[in-house]
This record gives C-alpha cells, sequence and structure tokens, in this order.
C-alpha cells in the first residue's frame, strides 16, 4: 500500500485540502444574515468534498472491512449533504461555486 505524499501548503493557505484558512474564518466571524449564511455553505462544502477524496482514496488504499464501511458511508453521508448545502445556497440566490466570496 501506498502513502499520502504530503504536500507543502503555500503561505496563507489550509494546512490541508477543505480544511479553511484563518482568513476565511475571521470572514465568516465578521459575516453575519444571509452573508455567513453563504460564506458557512461554501466552506462547508469544500470541506465535504475534501472529505469525499480522502475517503475515496482510503478505499483504494485499504482492504480493512472495518476501514472500508467507515469510508463508504462517509463518500454517501457526505456527498448528500454537499447536495443538501448547493440547494441551500441556491435557496438563497446562489450559485453552487464552492469558492467563498
Amino acid at each position: 500500500m501506498g502513502g499520502f505524499q504530503r504536500e507543502q501548503p503555500e503561505p496563507g493557505s489550509p494546512p490541508m485540502p477543505g480544511m479553511a484558512t484563518s482568513r476565511r474564518l475571521k470572514e465568516l466571524e465578521q459575516a453575519s444574515g444571509r452573508d455567513a449564511e453563504v460564506r458557512f455553505l461554501r466552506l462547508m462544502i469544500a470541506h465535504h468534498q475534501a472529505g469525499v477524496r480522502m475517503a475515496e482514496a482510503a478505499l483504494g488504499l485499504s482492504d480493512d472491512p472495518q476501514v472500508r464501511r467507515m469510508a463508504t458511508s462517509m463518500v454517501a453521508a457526505q456527498q448528500s449533504e454537499i447536495g443538501l448545502m448547493k440547494r441551500m445556497l441556491v435557496a438563497r440566490g446562489e450559485n453552487e461555486r464552492t469558492q467563498s466570496p
């Protein structure tokens, strides 16, 4: 089995895919109302997308039945939640793109 290669993050970027930068978190903390909701949803979509990628990687790397069940469950749950959050964005008059405004 191969391992993940650790990429060096660019300055100011999150330590791993799907994690919000401190700047994005500060922007979320300072937002309110609809703007806060949209920022939260976009950050969480990116977070869940990274989680799906990690769980799919685990499926390709592990033969352990328990790990595979958990990864399969995580993919299904997070994809479902991504769909819900995208619908919530549309309900707020936004498109489904994931980057923060």
